[in-house]
Protein backbone atom coordinates (compact mmCIF):
# COMPACT_ATOMS: atom_id res chain seq x y z
CA UNK A 1 0.00 0.00 0.00
CA UNK A 2 1.45 3.44 -0.92
CA UNK A 3 2.90 5.56 1.93
CA UNK A 4 0.43 8.17 3.27
CA UNK A 5 -2.63 6.32 2.12
CA UNK A 6 -5.22 5.19 4.67
CA UNK A 7 -6.59 1.75 4.85
CA UNK A 8 -10.37 1.36 4.34
CA UNK A 9 -10.58 -0.07 7.84
CA UNK A 10 -9.07 3.04 9.46
CA UNK A 11 -11.38 5.41 7.61
CA UNK A 12 -14.36 3.31 8.54
CA UNK A 13 -13.34 3.32 12.22
CA UNK A 14 -13.03 7.09 12.25
CA UNK A 15 -16.41 7.51 10.59
CA UNK A 16 -17.95 5.21 13.16
CA UNK A 17 -16.24 7.16 15.96
CA UNK A 18 -17.56 10.47 14.61
CA UNK A 19 -21.07 9.04 14.34
CA UNK A 20 -20.83 7.78 17.93
CA UNK A 21 -19.71 11.20 19.19
CA UNK A 22 -22.54 12.94 17.36
CA UNK A 23 -24.98 10.40 18.74
CA UNK A 24 -23.74 10.97 22.29
CA UNK A 25 -24.11 14.74 21.97
CA UNK A 26 -27.62 14.43 20.53
CA UNK A 27 -28.49 11.96 23.28
CA UNK A 28 -27.40 14.41 25.97
CA UNK A 29 -29.39 17.26 24.38
CA UNK A 30 -32.51 15.16 23.89
CA UNK A 31 -32.21 13.74 27.39
CA UNK A 32 -31.97 17.20 28.92
CA UNK A 33 -34.94 18.41 26.88
CA UNK A 34 -36.99 15.37 27.89
CA UNK A 35 -36.14 15.89 31.55
CA UNK A 36 -37.21 19.53 31.32
CA UNK A 37 -40.55 18.76 29.72
CA UNK A 38 -41.22 15.93 32.15
CA UNK A 39 -40.58 18.33 35.03
CA UNK A 40 -42.90 20.93 33.53
CA UNK A 41 -45.56 18.32 32.90
CA UNK A 42 -45.35 16.97 36.43
CA UNK A 43 -45.83 20.47 37.87
CA UNK A 44 -48.84 21.11 35.63
CA UNK A 45 -50.27 17.74 36.50
CA UNK A 46 -49.88 18.52 40.21
CA UNK A 47 -51.99 21.64 39.81
CA UNK A 48 -54.65 19.72 37.89
CA UNK A 49 -54.70 17.00 40.52
CA UNK A 50 -55.30 19.65 43.17
CA UNK A 51 -58.34 20.85 41.24
CA UNK A 52 -59.59 17.31 40.67
CA UNK A 53 -59.34 16.60 44.38
CA UNK A 54 -62.01 19.24 44.89
CA UNK A 55 -60.07 22.14 46.39
CA UNK A 56 -61.46 24.36 43.62
CA UNK A 57 -64.36 23.59 41.32
CA UNK A 58 -64.73 25.87 38.32
CA UNK A 59 -67.65 26.31 35.96
CA UNK A 60 -68.68 28.83 33.32
CA UNK A 61 -72.04 30.52 32.87
CA UNK A 62 -72.87 32.09 29.54
CA UNK A 63 -75.83 34.31 28.73
CA UNK A 64 -79.10 32.95 30.15
CA UNK A 65 -77.43 30.13 32.10
CA UNK A 66 -76.68 32.64 34.87
CA UNK A 67 -80.10 33.35 36.44
CA UNK A 68 -81.12 29.70 36.60
CA UNK A 69 -77.86 28.57 38.20
CA UNK A 70 -77.61 31.45 40.68
CA UNK A 71 -81.27 31.15 41.70
CA UNK A 72 -80.76 27.47 42.47
CA UNK A 73 -77.75 28.30 44.61
CA UNK A 74 -79.78 30.91 46.48
CA UNK A 75 -82.64 28.50 47.05
CA UNK A 76 -80.20 26.10 48.75
CA UNK A 77 -78.35 28.73 50.77
CA UNK A 78 -78.76 28.50 54.53
CA UNK A 79 -76.04 30.77 55.94
CA UNK A 80 -75.26 33.86 53.89
CA UNK A 81 -75.73 35.57 50.53
CA UNK A 82 -73.62 38.64 49.84
CA UNK A 83 -74.16 40.56 46.60
CA UNK A 84 -72.10 43.34 45.03
CA UNK A 85 -73.80 44.54 41.87
CA UNK A 86 -72.97 47.53 39.71
CA UNK A 87 -76.50 47.71 38.29
CA UNK A 88 -79.55 46.02 39.83
CA UNK A 89 -82.88 46.81 38.19
CA UNK A 90 -86.04 45.82 40.03
CA UNK A 91 -89.20 46.38 37.99
CA UNK A 92 -92.30 46.76 40.19
CA UNK A 93 -94.54 46.20 37.16
CA UNK A 94 -93.13 42.79 36.25
CA UNK A 95 -94.03 39.43 37.77
CA UNK A 96 -90.96 37.48 38.99
CA UNK A 97 -91.91 34.60 36.70
CA UNK A 98 -91.40 36.86 33.69
CA UNK A 99 -88.46 38.99 34.80
CA UNK A 100 -85.23 37.16 35.77
CA UNK A 101 -83.99 40.08 37.87
CA UNK A 102 -87.19 40.20 39.89
CA UNK A 103 -86.92 36.44 40.34
CA UNK A 104 -83.37 36.67 41.70
CA UNK A 105 -84.40 39.50 44.01
CA UNK A 106 -87.38 37.46 45.21
CA UNK A 107 -84.94 34.68 46.10
CA UNK A 108 -82.93 37.16 48.18
CA UNK A 109 -86.11 38.10 50.07
CA UNK A 110 -87.06 34.46 50.63
CA UNK A 111 -83.57 33.68 51.91
CA UNK A 112 -83.74 36.64 54.28
CA UNK A 113 -87.12 35.45 55.57
CA UNK A 114 -85.75 31.99 56.38
CA UNK A 115 -82.89 33.47 58.43
CA UNK A 116 -80.07 33.71 55.89
CA UNK A 117 -77.69 36.66 56.32
CA UNK A 118 -78.46 38.60 53.11
CA UNK A 119 -76.71 41.88 52.25
CA UNK A 120 -76.52 43.89 49.04
CA UNK A 121 -74.05 46.55 47.89
CA UNK A 122 -74.86 48.59 44.78
CA UNK A 123 -73.17 51.42 42.92
CA UNK A 124 -74.67 54.93 42.78
CA UNK A 125 -75.90 54.23 39.25
CA UNK A 126 -78.51 51.87 40.72
CA UNK A 127 -79.75 54.54 43.13
CA UNK A 128 -79.87 57.17 40.40
CA UNK A 129 -81.42 55.08 37.62
CA UNK A 130 -83.34 52.35 39.47
CA UNK A 131 -84.29 53.63 42.96
CA UNK A 132 -87.19 51.16 43.11
CA UNK A 133 -84.59 48.42 43.64
CA UNK A 134 -83.36 49.91 46.89
CA UNK A 135 -86.85 50.84 48.05
CA UNK A 136 -88.15 47.32 47.49
CA UNK A 137 -85.22 45.54 49.15
CA UNK A 138 -85.37 47.77 52.22
CA UNK A 139 -89.14 47.32 52.47
CA UNK A 140 -88.57 43.57 52.58
CA UNK A 141 -85.92 43.83 55.28
CA UNK A 142 -82.88 43.22 53.07
CA UNK A 143 -80.00 45.51 54.12
CA UNK A 144 -78.63 47.63 51.26
CA UNK A 145 -75.64 49.95 51.12
CA UNK A 146 -73.99 52.08 48.49
CA UNK A 147 -70.29 51.63 47.88
CA UNK A 148 -67.91 53.71 50.06
CA UNK A 149 -67.43 56.73 47.78
CA UNK A 150 -69.68 58.43 45.25
CA UNK A 151 -66.77 59.42 43.03
CA UNK A 152 -65.53 55.83 42.61
CA UNK A 153 -67.36 53.31 40.43
CA UNK A 154 -67.88 49.87 41.91
CA UNK A 155 -68.14 47.84 38.74
CA UNK A 156 -68.02 44.47 40.52
CA UNK A 157 -70.72 41.90 39.77
CA UNK A 158 -70.27 39.22 42.42
CA UNK A 159 -72.42 36.89 44.52
CA UNK A 160 -70.95 34.97 47.49
CA UNK A 161 -73.04 32.16 48.95
CA UNK A 162 -72.59 30.25 52.21
CA UNK A 163 -68.86 31.02 52.35
CA UNK A 164 -68.31 28.42 49.65
CA UNK A 165 -69.58 29.64 46.26
CA UNK A 166 -68.47 32.71 44.31
CA UNK A 167 -70.12 33.85 41.07
CA UNK A 168 -68.15 36.59 39.36
CA UNK A 169 -68.31 37.99 35.85
CA UNK A 170 -69.99 40.40 33.47
CA UNK A 171 -73.66 39.78 34.33
CA UNK A 172 -75.40 42.78 35.85
CA UNK A 173 -78.80 42.18 37.37
CA UNK A 174 -80.72 43.77 34.51
CA UNK A 175 -83.31 42.16 32.30
CA UNK A 176 -81.16 42.71 29.20
CA UNK A 177 -78.07 41.17 30.79
CA UNK A 178 -79.97 38.12 32.00
CA UNK A 179 -82.22 37.67 28.97
CA UNK A 180 -80.63 38.86 25.75
CA UNK A 181 -77.05 40.10 26.10
CA UNK A 182 -73.92 38.07 25.45
CA UNK A 183 -72.48 37.74 28.95
CA UNK A 184 -70.05 35.45 30.74
CA UNK A 185 -69.39 34.65 34.39
CA UNK A 186 -67.28 32.19 36.37
CA UNK A 187 -68.53 30.00 39.20
CA UNK A 188 -65.96 29.03 41.82
CA UNK A 189 -66.59 26.54 44.58
CA UNK A 190 -63.79 27.06 47.08
CA UNK A 191 -63.93 28.00 50.76
CA UNK A 192 -60.54 29.70 50.49
CA UNK A 193 -61.57 31.88 47.55
CA UNK A 194 -64.99 32.54 49.07
CA UNK A 195 -63.26 33.71 52.26
CA UNK A 196 -61.12 36.13 50.27
CA UNK A 197 -64.16 37.40 48.37
CA UNK A 198 -66.05 37.83 51.65
CA UNK A 199 -63.20 39.90 53.09
CA UNK A 200 -63.49 42.18 50.06
CA UNK A 201 -67.26 42.42 50.52
CA UNK A 202 -67.04 43.18 54.25
CA UNK A 203 -64.46 45.89 53.63
CA UNK A 204 -66.83 47.64 51.20
CA UNK A 205 -69.82 46.99 53.48
CA UNK A 206 -68.20 48.44 56.59
CA UNK A 207 -67.22 51.59 54.69
CA UNK A 208 -70.45 51.74 52.69
CA UNK A 209 -72.98 54.58 52.68
CA UNK A 210 -76.63 54.52 53.50
CA UNK A 211 -78.66 54.79 50.27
Amino acid sequence: MPRGSKSPKTVKQREEGSSLAVGLVLGVILGAALAYFLLEFSESRYVLENVERGSVEVNLLFNQEYPDFVSRLMERSNKSIYVIMYVMKYDPKEDPSRDPVNYLISQLVKAKNRGVDVRVIVDDVTKQSYPDTITYLKSEGVPVRLDPRAGVTTHTKMVILDGEWVVLGSHNWTESALSSNNEGSVVLRSKDLAEKATEYFIELWDEGRSP
